[in-house]
Order: structure tokens, then C-alpha cells, then sequence
């Protein structure tokens, strides 16, 4: 910033405040510095600190919570419940960068609602996967996976760290997702979730809990996902007789 330019002060922080979200040095939800910070890192007033926020606030830049500070403002994805692409996948041609961290892997015995939502007897060996989303270097959601280890053996051994599960279903055991039932819940996350989601305790998540068949409908996997609100937004498909079309997300 140059403080002999003839543009007023707040001007030049305020392009050099936005310069830096869209190069994403602050990323989208992030909590900006504090107007105090910012006086020191740019050696002006609060006065011309608080109206370069003010110019950035009317742009939808970021947004100021009371209490909390100001954040760069998060532009919510639309993820279309409908669809053969999983979840990254449909955030990734959005232009955003996604990746997946596991956070455990295992054989497990079919507890009583696993095997009801995979058609299974209690006790059957499922394989179950869970993992944490990101996007912009922004955790989003946790991801929950389980399938039946009888239909899908090593399926543990053949899996990718970061890989795609449905193409991983469809090139290893030629499994292709036909259809899929949603139901879609609301909770506030608790401060385990929020820690690991990296938002407040108490903030809205979705739950979407899914169950995938084949065209046969043979019962693929169930998944349960816990999704920030504030980072996503659902759209459902309906044609015209009100149903709705090819329901899918994970």
C-alpha cells in the first residue's frame, strides 16, 4: 500500500483487504484480524480501518458478527440432492479444491440399524469408513460409510485415502448407483463436532442419511453425513409429477 497515492486511505486497505481474499490468503469463513491488528499492519486509524470494512461489507465481501469479530463472507455451494457424482466431487467443479482426510477405517458387526439399512442379519461383517471433508482448506463435513464386506471384500485393501468411493464401487465390483433415498435432519453441532468442523458450538449442521440400491434394488451402502449449513445448500430436483429425481449425495 502506498500512503502517497493521491486514493483515499481506506480505499488502498480496502483493495488490499479484498486483493488478499480473492488470492485467499483469507479463506472463505476465516475470521479476518481485528481492527487493531489491522491498524498495526497498516499503520493507519480505526476510523479508516472500520470504513475500508465498511465498503467491504457493502461489497458481500465479509460480514461482521456481533461478539465474534468479522469473517470473509462464505458463498454457499449448491449441491444437487440428485445425480450419479459424490459430494467432492460435485463442490470440486465448482472450481474449489476438496480432499478427504480418514479418520479410521474398519470390519465391524452389523449393529441393529446398520443392518436394517443395508438388508442385513445383526452381526454380519460391514465395512465401514469415516472421514473428514475440506474445502478451501476448510473442514465442512464428516462423512460416515458402511457396506456389506460379503458383497464387497477387501474393499478396505482396494480403497483410496483421498480416492472416490463410487468410482471405486464402479471400476472394482462394477457397481453402478441407480437410485438413492435421503432424509435430511437438522442438529447444532456439540463442541466435540465444532472442534473438529471448526465451527461454534451450537451452529446449525445438516444430517443427511443416505441409503444407495442398484437398478435391481439391491441395497449398495448406507452413509451418514453431518454437513456445516453455513458452507452448503441443497437443492431438490422435481419433475413433473412432484417426485423427485435421482435423490443422491455422499
Amino acid at each position: 500500500m502506498e500512503k502517497d497515492n493521491n486514493r483515499p486511505l481506506y480505499l488502498q486497505v480496502e483493495a488490499d483487504i479484498r486483493n488478499d481474499i480473492l488470492q485467499k490468503k483469507y479463506l472463505p469463513g476465516q475470521k479476518l484480524p481485528t481492527e487493531n491488528e489491522f491498524c498495526d499492519i497498516y499503520g493507519v486509524s480505526k476510523i479508516t480501518i472500520r470504513k475500508a470494512f465498511e465498503l467491504l461489507t457493502e461489497n458481500e465481501l465479509v460480514e461482521r458478527l456481533r461478539g465474534k469479530g468479522t469473517f470473509v463472507k462464505l458463498n454457499k455451494e449448491k449441491v444437487a440432492l440428485g445425480g450419479s457424482q459424490g459430494f467432492s466431487e460435485t463442490i470440486s467443479k465448482s472450481g474449489h479444491t476438496t480432499k478427504k482426510h480418514v479418520l479410521s477405517t474398519r470390519l465391524q458387526k452389523a449393529d441393529e440399524k446398520i443392518a436394517k439399512k443395508l438388508g442385513l442379519a445383526q452381526k454380519d461383517t460391514v465395512t465401514n469408513i469415516n472421514r473428514l471433508i475440506w474445502e478451501d482448506e476448510v473442514p465442512i463435513g464428516l462423512d460416515y460409510f458402511y457396506a456389506s464386506d460379503n458383497n464387497y471384500p477387501n474393499l478396505l485393501d482396494n480403497f483410496s485415502n483421498d480416492g472416490s468411493l463410487y468410482d471405486l464401487l464402479k471400476e472394482k465390483y462394477q457397481v453402478f448407483v441407480h437410485h438413492s433415498t435421503v432424509e435430511i435432519n437438522g442438529i447444532v453441532a456439540s463442541p466435540e463436532i465444532a472442534e473438529i468442523l471448526q465451527c461454534y458450538t451450537g451452529d446449525p449442521l445438516f444430517v443427511i442419511n443416505k441409503t444407495s440400491y442398484t437398478e435391481k434394488e439391491e441395497v449398495i451402502h448406507y452413509s451418514s453425513s453431518t454437513i456445516r449449513c453455513d458452507r452448503v445448500k441443497y437443492i431438490i430436483n422435481l419433475n413433473n409429477t412432484g417426485k423427485a429425481v435421482g435423490i443422491e449425495m455422499g
